[in-house]
């Protein structure tokens, strides 16, 4: 049982800014603001985590609950905090996306109705939300969620009932039903605005699902994939342990190295990219595509761990071991250009 703390939920405290050099000539100087996210009254901080973003000013994540080993959905609308009570019937709800219009995408299993699978709950930071259930094609079961874009299509992974073995369920808004992609070369990881799929396979290879073909993406060794968005795919390999190189594709057939990348974990729609600089371990830092822009101000004594999200704003979210989520924010035009 996690220790129950008060929490003021008031204006986000900041806690430091840095300024980042232009890193081309066109490049214009950025200054970052590192800020604390509040967890919600009687809960800590330290055990909160930041999932999805409008890229509005909310965002939707969890909490670890003081009770039990779930984890409680919280929804913060314009940086306050509110436990999302309308997913109180879950068993180990897991808030998985939040596209621009504000609906979260949701994984887990409802008690009262035994529907387990992917769900969508809407309206929350304006009101009570309402959430609606995606039914798995007939044969097939949903075992979690793991995308939503910007159109409100929604991408999971399940299994067939027949064999069980693993495949990618797709609910699009341009098609009748949902569509099930089962193929060797993976299963979905995320999911871009026209709707095409990242299938990773768990041995480091990747490829691109688009309209029923599957286009493999070209990497010489073993790959992280971990996004893609407006057609660009990030990544990284390993150098020599902690080393590694970030990537990114732009066309399936050919990557190019982020500048000073060690991993790039996310990426926006204007391609900013955050991640760690030179390193698995390396410093929290920004990218404009391919090209390094800052390293991201940190709390005196901390050091990120990761679990980036890089909204559509510009907003950039992480975690400090022990500390909790932080939100970055750059004053600047520099990190969008």
């Amino acid at each position: 049982m996690h220790r129950r703390i008060g929490v003021v939920a008031t204006a986000i405290i900041t806690l430091g800014t840095i300024t980042a050099l232009p890193a081309t000539a066109e490049a214009k100087t950025c200054d970052w603001q590192v800020s604390k996210v509040i967890a919600p009254a009687g809960y800590e901080a330290a055990h909160a985590w930041i999932t999805g973003t409008d890229s509005h000013g909310s965002y939707s994540g969890t909490v670890d609950s003081t009770v039990s080993d779930a984890a409680v959905p919280v929804l913060w609308t314009n940086g306050q905090p509110r436990i999302a009570d309308e997913l109180s019937d879950f068993t180990y709800p897991q808030v998985v996306d939040e596209n621009s219009a504000g609906t979260v995408l949701v994984s887990g299993t409802q008690r009262g109705t035994g529907r387990r699978g992917a769900f969508l709950f809407t309206g929350g930071h304006s009101g009570h939300g309402a959430l609606t259930y995606l039914p798995s094609p007939a044969g097939y079961e949903t075992d979690y969620a793991t995308a939503l874009n910007e159109r409100g299509d929604v991408l999971a992974n399940g299994h067939t009932m027949k064999d069980n073995h693993a495949v990618t369920l797709l609910w699009s808004t341009l098609a009748a039903g949902p569509i099930v992609i089962d193929t060797p070369a993976g299963e979905g990881s995320d999911l871009d605005d026209d709707g095409t799929v990242l299938l990773t396979d768990g041995h480091g290879h990747g490829s691109l699902w688009r309209h029923g073909q599957v286009v493999p993406i070209a990497s010489e060794t073993y790959t992280n994939f971990h996004g893609m968005r407006d057609g660009k795919v990030i990544g990284e390999q390993t150098v020599a342990w902690p080393d590694s190189q970030s990537l990114l594709w732009t066309d399936p057939a050919t990557s190019r190295p982020i500048d000073h990348g060690g991993t790039a974990q996310s990426i926006n729609a204007h391609g900013l990219i955050a991640g760690n600089r030179d390193a698995y371990d390396g410093p929290a830092a920004v990218w404009s595509d391919t090209t390094y822009l800052a390293d991201l101000p940190l709390p005196a004594g901390t050091r990120a761990d990761g679990s980036y999200l890089v909204g559509d704003d510009g907003t950039i979210f992480g975690r400090v071991s022990g500390y909790g989520p932080l939100r970055w924010t750059c004053t600047g035009t520099g990190a969008r250009s």
